[in-house]
């Protein structure tokens, strides 16, 4: 869609359609940015910051139990001053190229760009610092 207020409104009827018919299923939204990447597509009408704190508080009060995901896509600043507002998850030490996180990646492929490349050590403590608590996983693969 042209118009991320749109695009949002839908995505939260989406939303609740989803909640009232699983309705034990914990949901999660993302704000996940187009960023610069390989190719040549360009975003017609891209969301600056004000707008993405407007979309995300508008997330928040529409759902108080919904998690809000903001991705190392956001630069250092813009997580800084926006992580009280309601954001639940904030990632770290991402990897965006394909096969990112196996032995074998090819390291010249990149999905985006990250903006954020602090490590999880250095976000935790920004964390802890405005009085968030931290809870991390290591996810076990088997």
């Amino acid at each position: 869609m042209d118009d991320w207020r749109t695009d949002s409104i839908f995505c939260a009827l989406h939303l609740r359609y989803l909640q009232k018919a699983y309705w034990q299923t914990r949901f999660s939204v993302s704000f996940p940015r187009l960023r610069p990447c390989t190719g040549d597509y360009a975003v017609e009408q891209p969301v600056g910051d004000r707008q993405l704190v407007q979309l995300i508080t508008a997330w928040r009060l529409f759902d108080p139990d919904l998690d809000l995901t903001l991705s190392t896509r956001e630069d250092e600043a813009f997580r800084n001053a926006i992580c009280r507002l309601g954001v639940t998850s904030m990632s770290a030490e991402s990897s965006t190229q394909p096969g990112g996180y196996s032995t074998q990646a090819e390291s010249h492929l990149q999905q985006f760009e990250i903006s954020d490349e602090r490590t999880v050590k250095q976000v935790t403590t920004m964390l802890r610092e405005q009085g968030l608590e931290i809870i991390t996983k290591d996810w076990n693969w088997y």
